[in-house]
C-alpha cells in the first residue's frame, strides 16, 4: 500500500508537470507537534461509510498546498458510484437546439483545455467535533470550460436554469402519487448566467491524474468559489429547464436564513446555498528548541469570499491580534496559507485563534456576529478559537 509520503512526493511530482512548484509545509527536523486538547476520539477522517459518505481531511496533517487526492475530503449523499469511463456518455438536453451526447474521450479532446486551483468546502463544514472543519480541501483541477459547450447546443431564448445531474441515484416519496417511492439522479440547478460563466468547466483530472472515484470520475462540474454542493461529481447529464429545479437538495436542504436589512429592521428570507463565505482556521502549531526557550509556530489556510483576502491575524489568550505571513498564495480560488512565529509560551493550557480580512476591510466574523445575519446549520465561516496544551 502506498504510504502518506509516497502521496505526498506522487502529488508534488504531478504539481510540478503542471508547472506549479511544490511547497511543502511539512514538519521540519527538529519540529515538534503541539497538542490541541479540542480534537476528540469523535473525529474520525472515515466519518462515515454511506447515506450520506463523509470523509475528512484531518487539517492538522496540512503539509502541501495542494491536498493529495488519497486524502482529499469527501461528502455525497449515498455510496461512491462505480463508472465505467468507456461507456460513459454526457449527455445535454432540454431547452436547446441541439441536443448533444459525448463520450468522455471527447469531453476531453475539447479545445480550451486548462488547469484551475481551486479549494472545495462542504456549505456543512463545521468545527463541532465529529467535522473539525474537515470538509475542506485544495487542488488543481484540470478540465475544459463549460459555456462553449453550452453556446454549440443553443440554449433557447426562455431557458432559466440549468440543471447538473450525476450518477447518485436519490429516493424521494411523493404523497401525490400514493407515497410512492421515486429514484431520480442527485442534482443542482444554477442560473443559465451562472453555467454561461468562463471560469464553470467540466473536470476530469486532480492534481494530474485522473478523478479519484470518490471526487467525482470521470467527470464533475467545477464552478469556482461555490461551496461543493454545487460541484456536482460523476456528471452524466446536464438538462436546460424553464422554472426552478426543486429537487430535494436543492428546495429542501442546503438553504439558509439570511438577514436583510430593512427600516423596521433585519427581515430573514430562505435563500440557497450558492457561493462561499470568508473563511480561516488554525490547523496546526509546531514548536522547534531554541537555546534555552522555544520558537512556536501558528499556521492554517484561509480562503472564500467574493472579495480578495488581504491579510489573516491571529490571536493568543485573548491578547492583542497580530498579523500572520503569508507563505503561499496562488490562484484566485485557491487557500492560501499562512503562519505567525511567536516565542515562549507558558505550560498549560492556551487559546489561539484567527481571523481573515478581505481588501475591503470586512473580517471573518464571531460566531455571535455570525448569528446576526446568518441563521444556518452551514455556511459556517465563524472564527474557530483552537485549544492546546503546551508542556
Amino acid at each position: 500500500m502506498t504510504n502518506r509520503r509516497e502521496f505526498v512526493q506522487t502529488t508534488a511530482a504531478a504539481l510540478a508537470a503542471l508547472g506549479i512548484p511544490s511547497h511543502v509545509w511539512a514538519l521540519q527536523d527538529g519540529d515538534e507537534p503541539v497538542t490541541f486538547t479540542d480534537y476528540t476520539a469523535d473525529f474520525k477522517v472515515e466519518a462515515q461509510p454511506a447515506s450520506p459518505t463523509v470523509r475528512c481531511y484531518d487539517l492538522r496533517t496540512l503539509t502541501t498546498w495542494a491536498t493529495p487526492n488519497e486524502d482529499f475530503y469527501a461528502f455525497h449523499q449515498t455510496t461512491t458510484p462505480q463508472v465505467d469511463a468507456v461507456a460513459f456518455r454526457l449527455r445535454i438536453g432540454g431547452l436547446v437546439d441541439k441536443p448533444m451526447e459525448l463520450t468522455l474521450a471527447q469531453v476531453m479532446a475539447r479545445p480550451g483545455k486548462r488547469d484551475e486551483a481551486v479549494t472545495l468546502e462542504c456549505s456543512g463544514n463545521s468545527n463541532r467535533p465529529t467535522r473539525m472543519a474537515g470538509l475542506l480541501s485544495n487542488g488543481v483541477w484540470t478540465g475544459v470550460p463549460l459555456a462553449p459547450l453550452l453556446k454549440e447546443c443553443g440554449i433557447q431564448a426562455d431557458a432559466r436554469e440549468v440543471v447538473f445531474l450525476g450518477a447518485d441515484p436519490e429516493k424521494e416519496k411523493k404523497w401525490q402519487a400514493g407515497n410512492r417511492e421515486f429514484v431520480a439522479p442527485h442534482g443542482r440547478s444554477v442560473y443559465v448566467q451562472d453555467a454561461l460563466n468562463p471560469e464553470a468547466m467540466l473536470a476530469f483530472h486532480l492534481n494530474g491524474k485522473p478523478l479519484p472515484a470518490k471526487n467525482g470520475f470521470p467527470l464533475r462540474l467545477i464552478l469556482p468559489g461555490w461551496y461543493g454542493m454545487t460541484q456536482v461529481k460523476w456528471l452524466t447529464r446536464i438538462e436546460v429547464i424553464d422554472r426552478r429545479y426543486e429537487g430535494q437538495h436543492m428546495a429542501r436542504n442546503y438553504l439558509s436564513l439570511r438577514a436583510v436589512d430593512s427600516p423596521e429592521g433585519p427581515v430573514w428570507l430562505d435563500q440557497s446555498i450558492s457561493k462561499t463565505n470568508m473563511k480561516s482556521v488554525v490547523a496546526r502549531v509546531t514548536r522547534r528548541k531554541a537555546g534555552a526557550s522555544w520558537d512556536y509556530r501558528i499556521s492554517g489556510p484561509a480562503w472564500g469570499g467574493r472579495t480578495p483576502i488581504e491579510h489573516v491575524e491571529v490571536q493568543i489568550d485573548g491578547g492583542p491580534w497580530q498579523r500572520a505571513r503569508i507563505d503561499d498564495r496562488r490562484g484566485k480560488y485557491a487557500w492560501l496559507l499562512w503562519s505567525l512565529n511567536v516565542k515562549d509560551l507558558a505550560p498549560g493550557k492556551h487559546t489561539v485563534v484567527s481571523r481573515a480580512i478581505d481588501a475591503k476591510g470586512v473580517m471573518q466574523p464571531t460566531e455571535d456576529e455570525r448569528k446576526t445575519r446568518l441563521a444556518s446549520g452551514r455556511e459556517d465561516n465563524s472564527q474557530w478559537v483552537r485549544e492546546i496544551s503546551v508542556t
